[in-house]
């Protein structure tokens, strides 16, 4: 018995027909989900290759060894000197006193002695006891340049009196710092200190 050419149609998929064209269409989009996919699992694998692996930096040349060992970095170090009040609180002074660990461009004397020429950054805190409430007058004076620093402090207003000033230094000259009248100084170190700067020289 034979079978209708429509039943026929139907099983055989119809290769003449339109069939052919949607299986065509079929194979394409299946080939193009296969590279889609594939490309998708490279970029993966790549990704997290990248992540787990530490790219190592690059070993140091021997010239750049060389340079390190023969050449250490070099600290710009500024040349100061502190000093700190070399009297009592209870005592009522009016030449102050000072004393210093190193003595690198300055000694201490009775007075401060300039051991070498240059331009030299001075800058000097006076404090004054609470108690002190008259006026008073604080000079630094040069014996080659008479006097380099003066300043009033108001015993009703102020306790506290900061000067500074550059200037030019001659070895062997000294410098002496006096409070007219006579008072009672704090010497903590962050009330009462003399420091010098030396810029350069001359």
């Amino acid at each position: 018995m034979s079978l209708s050419a429509e039943y026929s149609s139907d099983k055989t998929g119809d290769r003449g027909g339109g069939g052919g064209v949607a299986l065509a269409h079929q194979r394409r989009l299946i080939r193009g989900l296969l590279v889609w996919a594939t490309l998708l699992t490279l970029g993966l694998g790549t990704s997290i290759t990248l992540h787990f692996i530490q790219r190592e930096s690059p070993a140091p040349s021997k010239r750049q060894i060389q340079e390190n060992v023969t050449q250490p970095p070099q600290s710009k170090e500024i040349p100061i000197m502190e000093f700190s009040p070399n009297w009592k609180d209870s005592e009522m002074v009016e030449k102050l006193q000072w004393k210093t660990v190193r003595e690198d461009f300055f000694k201490v004397k009775e007075q401060l002695l300039v051991n070498k020429d240059g331009q030299y950054f001075l800058y000097l805190q006076v404090t004054l006891a609470s108690q002190e409430k008259a006026n008073h007058t604080i000079t630094v004076v040069s014996k080659q340049r008479q006097v380099i620093l003066k300043g009033l402090i108001n015993g009703s207003k102020l306790s506290t009196l900061f000067m500074a000033k550059g200037i030019s230094l001659a070895k062997g000259d000294t410098l002496t710092v006096t409070c007219q009248p006579k008072a009672k100084i704090q010497t903590n170190h962050t009330e009462t200190y003399l420091g010098v700067i030396k810029i350069n020289s001359t």
